[in-house]
């Protein structure tokens, strides 16, 4: 179990590329610092066939494997584990192997179902590895029967977390109100479409009693009461203060074993000599201590970062500004800082995959969907009033109607989980007033007066398949719509 969450946290960068880089927050040419970014064709979303941003489904499937056969070693008879231990790393496994085709689910609609390790006991003979794409139902069908045999064996054991740094009876519980609150909301692949695979979002629910969102609200209950927010919000991203209440489920980084990509989104230490604030007042030569940092390879769009009220603690605790050589406003990205220790910095924060605040936003959207705006409206508001503090009254939520609380929730899911790997997906799952999702309306482009992608552009709701590995499998077909 020790490795297969060493897998996961090699997959740290994940929610973020998959997550957030097609979101259009990012500037997608040269930073502030005048230095070429990374993340191009995703973060410009200049995808094709011939150039997919990500190759090989982003790794994932050497780390399926891994489950695969952990489960088929521990779900037997063992004579050196108790049955309530067994119960609990099954729980454990079955939870991550939904989490990562649930990503692969959203990513590229239907994909290649693996059970069994293959590869690991020796199959060698590659026309028995062929495997064909599952259709989205199948897909979405399987996510959820691991879910549900996920929670079977926490079920059968007392146990239900360790800490925030293993996977948890509560961390399948998110991850079910997740796939339930996607497939309530986005249907993949309909039937009369001539482009299998696209993603489609409607206020025409796929299930019209609400059953998925229904499901989706009690994953999320069965969570509220065990976890909570912390007082100040900054106190997340603090190095001393990693063990959180609020923290569900993260990845572990610590300076005396490994580190982040943080240092790329910090500015280039080397060249912050003549940098200003926003009202012209010198820096210092490296106001936050970097120590040695840069070149800056991923900075936000300062129209993004304009959405945000000055009264918003979250503005000045995720975001540092700064004008660089008294001109070009540019901002770093502040939650993986990490801290200085002996003379060095070391970029180990840790990566937040589940936290309290987005129970509440999601419940919030489960109580819109549900007709239930005031409640809605009070779960936004739980997050807004440790974003505001003494300035809370003045930005109290009033419920709205549907299309209203949609775009609520939007912006405050932004604000409060930026960096962190939902925009791209919240785009995709979250509809204006049209019944279309906000990937296709141009507010929810800031800066732009033109939507993310246009309607002739659906199939790229959805990602390529990279062709060495459609080269490698006669069985394979290309996600529709990119093999034009």
């Amino acid at each position: 179990m020790t490795g297969l969450h060493a897998d996961l946290r090699e997959k740290y960068q994940m929610p973020v590329t998959l997550g957030e880089f097609r979101s259009e927050l990012l500037i997608s040419d040269v930073t502030s610092m005048g230095e070429g970014v990374y993340g191009p064709p995703m973060t410009n979303n200049l995808l094709t066939k011939d150039n997919t941003g990500i190759e090989d489904w982003y790794g994932l499937y050497p780390n399926i494997m891994h489950i695969n056969l952990f489960i088929k070693n521990v779900d037997r008879e063992l004579g050196y584990m108790s049955d309530s231990d067994k119960a609990f790393f099954l729980g454990q496994a079955y939870g991550m192997r939904a989490y990562y085709y649930f990503y692969l689910y959203r990513t590229f609609g239907g994909v290649p179902l693996e059970t069994e390790p293959k590869i690991v006991e020796g199959n060698i003979d590659v026309t028995q590895l062929y495997k064909e794409r599952a259709t989205p139902k199948a897909t979405l069908e399987f996510i959820k029967a691991d879910i549900n045999k996920s929670e079977e064996c926490f079920g059968r054991t007392g146990k239900k977390v360790v800490d925030q740094y293993e996977w948890s009876y509560y961390a399948t519980e998110m991850l079910k109100a997740k796939v339930y609150m996607w497939a309530a909301k986005v249907t993949t692949g309909l039937l009369d479409d001539d482009i299998e695979g696209d993603q489609i979002a409607s206020l025409n629910a796929p299930d019209a009693n609400n059953q998925d969102l229904q499901t989706a609200r009690k994953a999320l209950l069965n969570i509220k009461g065990n976890y909570g927010l912390l007082p100040d919000f900054a106190d997340l991203w603090s190095s001393d203060k990693k063990t959180s209440r609020e923290m569900i489920l993260s990845l572990r980084f610590d300076k005396n074993e490994t580190t982040n990509w943080g240092a790329n989104w910090f500015y280039n230490v080397a060249l912050f000599t003549n940098a200003t604030d926003l009202e012209g007042n010198p820096y210092s030569g490296d106001p936050l201590g970097l120590l040695a940092a840069g070149p800056l390879r991923y900075e936000y769009k300062t129209a993004f970062i304009d959405i945000y009220d000055q009264a918003d603690k979250r503005l000045d605790a995720t975001f540092f500004q700064y004008l660089f050589e008294g001109r070009t406003r540019g901002a770093c990205w502040k939650k993986l800082m990490g801290q200085n220790a002996s003379g060095s910095h070391y970029y180990d924060s840790d990566v937040p995959l589940y936290r309290y605040a987005d129970v509440l936003l999601m419940l919030a959207e489960c109580e819109n969907g549900l007709n239930n705006p005031q409640g809605c409206a009070d779960y936004l508001n739980e997050v807004r009033q440790r974003a505001y503090g003494d300035a809370f009254a003045a930005h109290k939520y009033t419920a709205g109607d549907f299309a209203e609380n949609e775009w609520a929730i939007l912006q405050e899911r932004d604000k409060e989980l930026v960096g962190e790997g939902s925009r791209w997906f919240d785009l995709l799952r979250l509809r204006d007033a049209n019944g279309k999702p906000f990937v296709f309306s141009a507010k929810a482009h800031y800066g732009s007066d033109a939507p993310i992608l246009n309607e002739k552009q659906t199939y790229m709701m959805l990602w390529p398949v990279n062709v060495e590995v459609l080269n490698g499998d006669p069985k394979l077909k290309q996600t529709p719509g990119y093999d034009r």
